[in-house]
């Protein structure tokens, strides 16, 4: 079973997407804070992160910069879930690690999943 580990500071977003991954056969985590995922991180071994990039006290690009360069299992997929869709945002992400970048308003639940399974392989 594939632990992933979902981070969004908005309750229904992460109630929503919990309930689709759960249901296609993920273990999933729920984190609202950059400082909460870095502590499930070291705890936890993920198969992915799911990381929106505004989320409290440390956004997402810092978190993607932890995971990278601080004492976390290196074969965890990040994949960037956000509506910032700059290229710029993109570039910078990706740049600093992650294995993705998706436009969460251009995705329905469901296809996340999908969207998730093929970025993970």
């Amino acid at each position: 079973m594939l632990k992933i580990a979902i981070v969004d500071d908005d309750p229904m977003i992460s109630d929503i997407y919990q309930k689709k991954f759960s249901d296609q056969g993920f273990d999933v985590s729920v984190a609202t804070s950059g400082e909460q995922i870095l502590d499930l991180a070291k705890k936890n071994k993920f198969d992915v992160i799911l990381l929106d990039l505004l989320i409290p006290r440390m956004d997402g690009f810092e978190v993607i910069e932890n995971l990278r360069n601080g004492n976390y299992d290196k074969n965890i997929k990040i994949i960037v879930s956000s509506n910032l869709s700059q290229k710029e945002d993109k570039d910078k992400a990706m740049e600093l690690g992650a294995n993705g970048f998706v436009v969460k308003a251009q995705f329905t639940p469901s296809q996340m999943v999908e969207e998730v399974r093929k970025i993970i392989g």
